[in-house]
């Protein structure tokens, strides 16, 4: 059978990536607790306890007939093992002379290298208005990964909290300034 154009695909985003084997979804994650939640949208938590759900290393994406490679790969949400997106091959453009370059994402890290896929991997279809999940790995040091984005020094040597939205010393809605200021230093 011929896959086939529709009318639906131009809000189709495609996925491709290959899935975390060292990961794994349980069901009971979803409500530990087991406390009624009062909203109404369940529409993350039913894709994540969905049949088939599983964490994917996603390299780039296709979106509007545009493939773009993500800069660093993502983890996003997905279902089930994906599609070949090479599958079926032409038969008769010599597809095994195209294909091998690069042979897979596991030995050269890339998605995409010269126009091809890499031949491990896979296809997850979506369409642009449905709920996922992204989570952005990062590997460093606690220094590097944690302690620069979170914690700085003061002039005294002293550390306190970097500035934003929600920080302990600064922002939108700040423990140290706003309506009611918490005094510090010497008291007159």
């Amino acid at each position: 059978m011929a896959d086939n154009e529709t009318l639906l695909g131009v809000s189709s985003v495609y996925l491709f990536g290959r899935t975390l084997s060292d990961v794994i979804f349980r069901g009971s994650v979803y409500d530990p607790l087991g406390i009624p939640r009062a909203g109404v949208n369940n529409f993350l938590r039913n894709q994540l306890a969905a049949d088939g759900a599983k964490l994917a290393r996603i390299y780039a994406f296709s979106f509007e007939g545009a493939f773009i490679e993500l800069s660093r790969p993502a983890i996003f949400v997905v279902h089930g093992a994906g599609s070949d997106p090479d599958d079926p091959p032409p038969s008769d453009l010599g597809y095994e002379r195209l294909s091998r370059s690069p042979g897979s994402s596991a030995r050269t890290g890339l998605g995409a290298q010269i126009g091809s896929l890499a031949k491990d991997m896979r296809v997850w279809i979506y369409d642009k208005g449905d709920l996922s999940m992204r989570l952005d790995a990062e590997t460093g040091t606690f220094e590097q990964i944690l302690l620069a984005g979170e914690v700085s020094t003061d002039l005294r040597g002293g550390m306190s909290r970097s500035g934003g939205a929600l920080s302990r010393s600064g922002g939108v809605m700040s423990r140290s300034g706003g309506f009611i200021p918490r005094r510090s230093g010497d008291n007159d």
